[in-house]
């Protein structure tokens, strides 16, 4: 039997991926998504190619000079792909949201979903080979991106990442899965528990539009440190110890906006790629195991959502009508 039910789900899952690639919609989402990140990698990669070709002459300069001790190199390759990962974020979703909304849609519209249901498929099966089959898609984009991101550092940056990363990058699109699966699944969510699965659409484009754009640059706005380009606390001279004390007195704002902030899970996903990516400069010193700590509470947040709507999908797919045995002879 469950040899049998694993067949049933990877047969679901084929349909799916081959519906998936003759979608028009989706190639042309697609399209974008792969031109943005692509041309925001390409075009960070030149620059830093300059950067670093100064920070070398300026280290033979040094060498020549007689100097021994020479500051590192403050460039950091992954920081490159910020604008990859923000275009994901945002674009990435919405394509998640449409593959879902269209997997549902595309079998009610040619009536196989009852059917499926009315035979020896159960909902956890439709669901589960659904999911992967979507996962598939979002899973060859990832790879696609990251290939991209990876060889346009080293072709055109000039600087080609190490093992370490490479691990941390690796990280970074994994998380990017997830976090596109579980749009994928809000979209399926809502598509299934609507009568008209364009108003279920249209509910997943108003829940994205709140937890993608309005919460988070809510939670920016009302940073202290967002308030002058490049940081309020470093225009002061603070450090982080500073930071953390000045914002001891002032806890419930803190509390108030970090919450804001919470409720999004896009910003979950941001925090930890670009803290994954080097993004941010003050964990760019910390050891891979104290990277991970520092991001735990986002490692959490983004696993509630990716086993929270999978969850709701199967149950929004256990509610769909089925055509009785039979019926249909």
């Amino acid at each position: 039997m469950r040899t049998e039910s694993r067949r049933r789900i990877l047969a679901i899952a084929h349909h799916e991926m081959r519906a998936a690639t003759r979608s028009g919609v989706l190639h042309a989402l697609l399209g974008i998504l792969i031109v943005a990140t692509a041309g925001s990698v390409v075009i960070a990669s030149a620059v830093y190619a300059s950067r670093l070709a100064d920070y070398q002459a300026y280290r033979a300069a040094a060498v020549a000079g007689g100097v021994t001790r020479i500051a590192p190199s403050p460039l950091a390759p992954l920081s490159l792909l910020r604008g990859a990962f923000e275009y994901i974020e945002i674009i990435g979703s919405v394509i998640a949201i449409t593959l879902g909304y269209l997997a549902v849609s595309r079998e009610r519209a040619n009536k196989t979903l009852p059917l499926l249901l009315s035979r020896p498929v159960s909902a956890v099966e439709l669901a589960a080979g659904s999911f992967i089959g979507a996962l598939g898609v979002i899973a060859t984009l990832a790879a696609a991106s990251a290939t991209v991101a990876v060889l346009s550092v080293g072709l055109i940056g000039h600087d080609w990442l190490n093992l370490t990363q490479v691990g941390k990058l690796f990280l970074a699109f994994i998380a990017a899965i997830v976090y596109m699966a579980t749009f994928y699944s809000l979209g399926a969510y809502t598509a299934a528990s609507s009568k008209a699965a364009a108003n279920g659409l249209m509910v997943a484009l108003g829940i994205w539009l709140i937890v993608v754009l309005l919460l988070p640059q809510i939670g920016d706005t009302l940073d202290a440190d967002n308030q002058i380009p490049g940081g309020l606390f470093a225009a002061l001279g603070l450090g982080h110890d500073g930071e953390v004390q000045i914002l001891q007195h002032f806890a419930t704002y803190e509390t108030v906006r970090t919450s804001i902030e919470a409720a999004s899970f896009a910003k979950h996903f941001e925090r930890f790629a670009f803290a994954m990516t080097d993004v941010k400069e003050r964990y760019r010193s910390l050891s891979f195991p104290d990277l991970l700590l520092q991001v735990r509470a986002s490692i959490i947040w983004i696993l509630i959502y990716a086993v929270t709507l999978p969850a709701l999908m199967i149950r929004a797919f256990r509610k769909q009508p089925s055509i009785p045995q039979g019926a249909n002879q």
